[in-house]
């Protein structure tokens, strides 16, 4: 990186020595460029790495935080599930006040005159469930819930890896993408002095200075769209961290390219079909449709219970005269045996059953979706690493060869336009190095995230990428 900086420091001193005595706006030009390149850096020591913004995105990234909610909430239904099992147990207590008054009464029993009498009545229930086809496959239904909700926060925890790492790198390439868009401007702003100066002497042709005028007022409107992408990307990191970032540390000058290992395609998709944290939670959902059927289908079933009832009723008078106090205990093994029910238990058991028969399609669905996407994973590490050696070979022949053309111009051997597409090709050039390293990086994670391996062990790898890595 050093080296590149000192590339252009040289080019800009070229342009300067061509132009003879430089004007005191070319000397706020170079100022401004040397602060860009040089003095930002300087607060690169106190940058944040990937693995601080990863810290802030766990505490503070709602997807995430809701991942977390959504998990803890779905262990509950394993509780609820397994209370079928359990005995219920219930009190219910009553007080009543009677008033009576006979006027005439033909039944000896009954008395003519008023009373008024209290009665205390409470009783205890249990009903302790003996066979209940429908509440062990919802038993079951439950445990796949929670396996499945399992795999969700583990999916939700991977895939906050991979975004945290992705708008990471979008800041990096937007401020990649600014910086180079500045040292444009300021090169080409340094040809537009010197062809407008040759044009003023008769040096030069006018269309060297209408082309020099027209490329600045190209680069200075990609420099603006730059610095609204730099902003729309801090932004985004933003959105995950819920914080302002800091200075972020760039990615070291020799990052390191590695092969995957294993080093073919189908043992990583053999892998991702295997553990990988979606697919499993699929597999549970599967799972869940196919207790559901059976759930439905065992409204044909008996239900099985058993009964105990103890009541006490303490009156202190009735219709007959004078007060009783009795208890009474009962025990029974009820049975109920569902014979027909308008035919609803074989809709919704025909409804369950398709239901679960569009889970195993979505299976296989991702199954093939991720398939695909491991492959490609795999690939685009490849690629991106054979992308990277072959840019770092162009740029560094671009850069000579905008020093040969700019000096081919000052001799006269090439028009301006040469010198300013030149200098274009190699901006291009340079994103597109800069592009390829952070492919690499983004690849690499979804690889591992897509073969179900992505950890906080692969954040601290990235962190030894990152300059001033901490």
């Amino acid at each position: 990186m050093l080296k590149m900086k000192w590339l252009r420091i040289m080019m800009i001193s070229n342009h300067y020595k061509s132009m003879g005595k430089p004007s005191a706006f070319c000397w706020r030009e170079l100022v401004t460029l040397l602060a860009v390149l040089f003095l930002v850096p300087l607060s690169a020591a106190q940058a944040e790495g990937i693995l601080d913004i990863y810290q802030q995105a766990i505490k503070n990234d709602p997807a995430y935080q809701g991942a977390q909610f959504s998990h803890d909430a779905s262990k509950e239904t394993l509780a609820q599930a397994r209370s079928a099992f359990l005995p219920k147990i219930s009190a219910e207590g009553a007080y009543t006040g009677t008033h009576q008054n006979v006027g005439r009464s033909d039944n000896t029993s009954y008395t003519p005159g008023s009373s008024s009498y209290p009665t205390t009545e409470y009783s205890v229930s249990l009903i302790q469930p003996l066979f209940n086809k429908s509440s062990l496959s919802n038993l079951f239904r439950a445990q796949a819930k929670v396996k499945g909700a399992d795999m969700e926060l583990e999916a939700a925890r991977q895939d906050l890896i991979v975004r945290v790492t992705k708008v990471y790198l979008g800041v990096l390439a937007a401020r990649d993408k600014l910086n180079l868009a500045q040292t444009e401007e300021a090169s080409i702003r340094m040809q537009y002095e010197l062809a407008y100066s040759k044009y003023s002497l008769g040096l030069a042709r006018k269309t060297d200075y209408l082309d020099a005028k027209a490329r600045l007022a190209e680069v200075r409107a990609n420099r603006i769209a730059a610095e609204s992408a730099l902003d729309g990307a801090l932004q985004a990191l933003r959105e995950v961290t819920g914080k302002k970032a800091a200075s972020l540390a760039p990615l070291r000058s020799d990052l390191p390219l590695k092969r995957p290992e294993p080093g073919e395609a189908d043992a990583w998709i053999a892998a991702a079909v295997k553990q990988n944290p979606a697919i499993e939670v699929q597999r549970q959902s599967v799972e869940m449709a196919l207790q559901e059927y059976k759930r439905q289908v065992a409204g044909h079933y008996p239900v099985l219970n058993l009964e105990a009832k103890y009541s006490n009723i303490d009156t202190q008078g009735t219709l007959f005269g004078g007060g009783y106090e009795a208890g009474t205990s009962n025990v029974l093994v009820r049975l109920n045996f569902p014979i027909f029910e308008g035919g609803v238990v074989n809709s919704r058991s025909r409804e369950a059953y398709n239901l679960y028969q569009a889970s195993l399609q979505e299976q296989e669905r991702q199954l093939r979706a991720l398939q695909k996407e491991t492959r490609a994973a795999y690939h685009g590490v490849l690629d991106a690493m054979e992308r990277v050696a072959a840019l770092r070979e162009a740029v560094e022949a671009q850069e000579l060869l905008v020093q040969a053309k700019q000096d081919g111009y000052r001799s006269g051997l090439y028009i301006l336009v040469a010198v300013l597409d030149a200098q274009r090709d190699l901006t291009r050039g340079r994103q597109d190095y800069a592009t390829a390293r952070y492919d690499y990086v983004m690849n690499s994670l979804r690889l591992k995230k897509a073969a179900g391996t992505l950890a906080e062990g692969d954040m601290v790898t990235v962190q030894g990428w990152l300059e001033d890595s901490k």
